[in-house]
């Protein structure tokens, strides 16, 4: 896995300790941790604020956190050293922080709510937003994700940009991959799947009657959320439940969104999460690749 500075050094591999690339359908779809040896040049270079870039990801990677590592592992007689690094996509920076003014649109979008958030990055596909409001002190990123579900949509790097897609759309994507099932860790518990899943209800204006899903589960969870149309409602109960997981060797051009087929089933890669570890701060080396596979409930 290779991380680039701005200026289009490159962290060396025999500096790179460990890193882990995430992709997640979230509203900031794309993190990297990642630790290094401790040198001048990296101590100089590894600030908060500093842009880099990973791998087959198009977007530059802001540093939002840095944190110096003493281990016990001795080298020519002296402690390793090391710094651990966080980075986000450069421009999604000012969603993980709370809003200094509130934000209040109507007959929006999901992009134009966005970038009145600070959103500073290249995006690609919208779906139209009927209001957003975001609080002052409130995270946006949390505001996001509410918004989401009533519209049953997820954030995902798509095309080299940050997208807006539906969940059905997920599924009519081209498939990237096809698995083996017996590769796959399959989630076998009704109990967790029902804890995946919560089940909304509203009432009329009027408070007369009830809204809400007719298929309600035993042992589901029951939300009440007023002010919801039938239409919310029904997305709200549409979501994508993990289904198991999967290990294979490093593949960093699979990401969340993704589709991909087992035993001629389709199902979205939820998370994924790609693994480069030397080993030298302690257990096995390890380079590969895990993926959350999902489908709708």
């Amino acid at each position: 896995m290779k991380i680039y500075f701005d200026d289009g050094s490159l962290i060396s591999a025999s500096d790179l300790l460990k890193a882990t690339l995430r992709t997640d359908l979230i509203p900031v779809p794309i993190s990297l941790e990642f630790s290094t040896q401790k040198t001048e040049q990296l101590e100089n270079k590894l600030k908060l604020g500093s842009i880099i870039q990973v791998g087959s990801i198009k977007v530059k990677l802001v540093i939002i956190k840095v944190i110096p590592l003493e281990t016990q592992t001795l080298k020519e007689g002296k402690p390793i050293g090391g710094i651990a690094c966080v980075a986000i996509p450069q421009g999604c920076d000012a969603l993980i922080s709370a809003r200094n003014h509130a934000v209040v649109l109507n007959d929006t979008s999901f992009n134009d709510a966005m970038r009145s958030c600070g959103v500073k990055m290249a995006m690609g596909s919208d779906l139209p937003l009927l209001s957003f409001v975001c609080l002052k002190g409130t995270i946006s990123t949390t505001r996001f994700a509410w918004y989401a579900q009533q519209e049953a949509v997820v954030f995902a790097y798509s095309n080299h940009q940050l997208s807006v897609l539906k969940i059905d759309q997920l599924f009519k994507k081209e498939v990237v991959a096809y698995f083996d099932a017996s590769a796959v860790v399959w989630v076998n518990s009704e109990h967790l799947r029902n804890m995946g899943k919560s089940s909304y209800v509203s009432t009329d204006p009027d408070g007369s009657t009830v809204l809400g899903h007719e298929d309600t589960k035993q042992d589901q969870a029951v939300i009440q959320q007023g002010g919801m149309s039938q239409r919310q409602l029904n997305n709200m109960n549409k979501v994508l439940l993990t289904k198991g997981t999967i290990i294979r060797p490093l593949n960093d051009q699979i990401y969340a969104g993704d589709l991909v087929e087992i035993d001629h089933k389709k199902y979205v890669v939820l998370t994924a999460a790609h693994v480069f570890d030397t080993g030298a701060l302690g257990g096995p080396s390890v380079m590969a690749s895990k993926f959350w596979l999902a489908s709708l409930s």
